[in-house]
């Protein structure tokens, strides 16, 4: 049996079509379902157990699963007494300068927040215990 290149191009494109039509109702179902947008602290910026006040760390968050990739924000309280990020937000896995607070807060610690900027509903804190010590501010 022989076929004419016309018909072997009509074959090509009703089996690509064929499998773009699969995979699309599939997508989301029971079968399927679409993983939960997920927050983690990245490897080799997680959050300190401890950091002397005005001192300075590098914080990263993983956002995964996230179809319109956008980034994570940082927070902490408490709120005014808990120290700042710079920036406050970046692309998942991009570290930001999180800065201590110049005193140390009522009961000894602040908690950093990395949350998923496409979905607020999800994110992973830390507990960070600050020390009077010696500032070393975020280098410029």
């Amino acid at each position: 049996m022989t076929f004419r290149r016309s018909h072997l191009l009509s074959i090509l494109q009703l089996a690509i079509t064929a499998a773009v039509i699969t995979t699309l109702l599939s997508c989301g179902t029971q079968d399927n379902p679409i993983p939960p947008i997920t927050v983690t602290f990245s490897t080799g910026f997680v959050p300190p157990g401890s950091l002397n006040t005005g001192a300075y760390a590098g914080i990263a968050g993983t956002v995964t699963n996230d179809p319109k990739n956008g980034g994570v924000g940082f927070s902490c309280t408490p709120v005014g007494a808990c120290g700042t990020f710079t920036p406050g937000g970046a692309p998942s896995t991009i570290p930001v300068c999180y800065l201590a607070p110049s005193t140390v807060p009522a009961g000894n610690t602040v908690t950093v927040t990395a949350t998923s900027v496409s979905d607020n509903t999800k994110f992973k804190s830390a507990t960070i215990t600050i020390l009077n010590g010696a500032p070393n501010p975020c280098p410029p």
